[in-house]
């Protein structure tokens, strides 16, 4: 029987075998191993994956369709964020996020938003930048922020126009490319006659075939194009986004036809389950509806958050569900010390992806209890064991739905949760801001110092490739990286290590050591909002690192500001700060005030270069880098839609006056910072004085 170290050898070995074959056939149209060998790769890897499932996570071989993109591909920084959709899965989601909206605008419940319903199409989201009435350059999404460039590929599809009659100035279409059902089941046809593998799905297909390299200069009938957004201006072509469809279509481009415009929100949700209903008839696949603000103007007022827009939404289709039975249930521990229980499943197959865990949220849901202490699942507890239905909504973390009682064993027990912490033996404590069960022994624990250095290279902090979870471990187990500084001396370790290949470990070959490496030295340059959040304190996520960056503008103002604050025990000036409450000041003094996490930190800033926060409009008036305070009601807009527009103008919002307060904005019934600007004497300007100093107007 194969131990757990030996299957972790051999998964290795397999996946750098298959990935390379995938990487050989689907990047380059070539088969290094006959399909024969392929498949006994694939069905040794499975075998294996089902003797220990939780090693599945850090190999996804199974899950993989196609090939990581040829790097042959042009990175390219688009010309503003590809923005991805909040999700919504109930109708009451659908009425919040439309309440929501009307509070940001001020508006009452009779006023009226209309909104443009289109279908979510499962394709590959791409952006066609046109030049003067000619396509240019075509991207793919990537990150958000850099794309592929994929132009030669794109100008075969038939659906994306060589040129449009807009003659003047840079133009971004996007969309999304697709497969056809018809023609995916044809594509599919032809392989198996040919006796080549299939395509999973139309989804991979239409990605593999973007991202190809290919030969002939033929016009490409398989892939397909919809158009839904323009990248920037859209008040330029129109005022709406169903007259922006409408001239999709006059520019050569096709829009989907399902779309329409709906000013009652009731109406629009039964058109939600008709189209729900009509999925198996379509020839291309969906996965849910974005519903958008319709009026641009409306959509401008609303802006984005930190990673998606106010004004849509993707209302996703129903979770697709398995049954299957918990074989145990596992505590981990997370970056912050949490201890998070998981179950470890018979491997189930939902919606074409192998799930083998799922989360069980945290003690009182194990109990049957929500966090108010309602009973959930009938008060039915889950233990080892048990048949339960699981299911995975908008294709995020699987969840466990219900318990099947009657297939319990007449002799299981509650699952006990622990009072010491699984990795350090530290006794856990629960925290009383948020009641989760921690352990607080961060610098002795090593799950804790090891999803840290997970969470300092994952996607949206330093976003290095190559160094997945089972990795990293690796890595620390051998010492080669203890902390994040660690990770930019590991190249100089190496040239000093006799044989690369022993110094690494089994399945580390010079090509894959060189992307490591390059990957690495990619990463030394770095956005501050992502570098704060790379961090890993405790509450400081995204939108905290973003409000951060946006206040102090550059890293180095922030972190002196920060240390000077600590060392004179004056916190005030982070209480100041729209968007910063308490639990927030309070992990950032423990962070910065503990002396290992400076030590740490301190590391690393000898390796990285920081870049100052970019603020996304170039708007500059008589507030931009002022520093205000709001007070009252207004009669324009509500508070959060004048505390975007005056940070869209380049100010400071703060929640208490000071000497360092520029201006109080006051609207009606101000209360007590009136008096108090008057004895500071700071300036007082009304809401009519605003919009003047803005050039503003409804």
């Amino acid at each position: 029987m194969v131990t757990k170290s030996e299957a972790v050898s051999k998964l290795k070995e397999l996946s750098d075998i298959i990935t390379k074959s995938r990487e050989a056939y689907f990047n380059f149209n070539q088969s290094d191993i006959t399909d024969q060998e392929y498949d006994q790769n694939i069905s040794e890897f499975a075998n294996i994956i089902a003797k220990y499932p939780e090693l599945e996570d850090e190999y996804k071989v199974l899950d993989q369709i196609g090939a990581i993109p040829n790097s042959k591909f042009k990175k390219v920084k688009h010309l503003s964020p590809m923005y991805s959709l909040s999700n919504a899965f109930t109708n009451e989601d659908i009425y919040n996020f439309l309440n929501q909206m009307r509070s940001f605008l001020d508006l009452s419940g009779s006023e009226q938003i209309d909104l443009v319903f289109e279908p979510k199409i499962d394709g590959l989201s791409l952006s066609l930048i046109y030049k003067n009435g000619y396509l240019f350059q075509a991207l793919t999404r990537g990150d958000g922020q850099i794309g592929e460039d994929v132009t030669e590929n794109a100008r075969l599809i038939s659906d994306v126009p060589l040129s449009i009659p807009v003659k003047n100035g840079t133009l971004e279409i996007r969309g999304e490319v697709y497969f056809p059902n018809s023609t995916f089941s044809e594509l599919n046809d032809e392989l198996k006659i040919k006796g080549r593998k299939t395509f999973s799905n139309p989804r991979n297909a239409a990605s593999g075939t973007l991202r190809q390299f290919k030969s002939n200069k033929n016009r490409n009938t398989n892939l397909c194009f919809f158009a839904y957004s323009v990248g920037n201006a859209p008040y330029r072509l129109a005022d709406s986004q169903a007259m922006l469809l409408k001239i999709f279509n006059d520019l050569g481009f096709k829009t989907n036809n399902l779309s329409k415009v709906f000013t009652s929100v009731e109406k629009l949700l039964q058109y939600y389950e008709e189209v729900f209903s009509l999925r198996p008839e379509l020839d291309y696949d969906i996965d849910g509806i974005v519903y958008k603000v319709n009026d641009f103007r409306l959509q401008e007022r609303l802006g984005f958050r930190s990673s998606s827009p106010r004004w849509a939404i993707a209302h996703k289709f129903p979770a697709e569900m398995s049954i299957t039975v918990i074989e145990d249930i596992e505590i981990q521990i997370g970056r912050t010390g949490t201890l998070s229980p998981v179950a470890k499943l018979k491997p189930v197959n939902i919606g074409g992806v192998v799930v083998s865990s799922a989360t069980l949220h945290n003690k009182d849901f194990i109990k049957g209890l929500d966090n108010k202490g309602n009973k959930i699942r009938g008060g039915a507890d889950i233990r080892k064991g048990d048949w339960v239905t699981v299911y995975r909504a908008g294709d995020v973390i699987p969840k466990i739905k219900d318990v099947d009682i009657s297939k319990r064993n007449q002799i299981s027990k509650p699952f006990a949760f622990p009072d010491h912490c699984p990795s350090c033996n530290t006794k856990v404590k629960i925290d009383e801001s948020d009641s989760a069960i921690r352990c607080h022994n961060s610098q002795g624990c090593d799950a804790q110092i090891i999803a840290g250095l997970k969470h300092f290279v994952s996607k949206k902090a330093f976003n290095i490739d190559g160094l997945g979870g089972r990795i990293i471990e690796e890595f620390y187990q051998k010492d080669l990286i203890q902390q994040p500084g660690d990770f930019f001396r590991l190249e100089s370790k190496s040239k000093h290590a006799l044989n690369l290949i022993e110094f690494f470990g089994k399945g580390w070959g010079k090509k894959s050591l060189k992307n490591l490496f390059n990957s690495i030295e990619k990463a030394r340059l770095i956005k501050f909002e992502r570098f704060l959040f790379s961090l890993g304190i405790r509450h400081i996520g995204e939108n905290a690192s973003q409000v951060l960056a946006t206040y102090f503008d550059s890293w180095d103002v922030f972190y002196n500001k920060i240390k000077c604050g600590i060392s004179k025990n004056d916190k005030q000036f982070l209480f100041e700060i729209e968007g910063i409450g308490q639990l927030m000041v309070a992990s950032l003094v423990e962070f910065f005030s503990d002396f290992k996490e400076r030590e740490k930190l301190d590391d690393l800033l000898n390796y990285v270069k920081i870049e100052n926060f970019i603020k996304s409009s170039k708007i500059e008036t008589a507030i931009t880098n002022k520093k205000l305070v709001l007070t009252g009601t207004f009669k324009g807009f509500s508070r959060a839609e004048l505390k975007s527009i005056c940070e869209r103008h380049g100010a400071k919002v703060l929640t208490a006056l000071s000497n360092n307060v520029d201006f109080l904005v006051v609207g009606q019934s101000p209360g007590s910072k009136v008096k108090k600007a008057d004895q500071l004497g700071v300036k007082q300007i009304f809401e009519e004085e605003f919009k003047a100093l803005i050039d503003y107007s409804l």
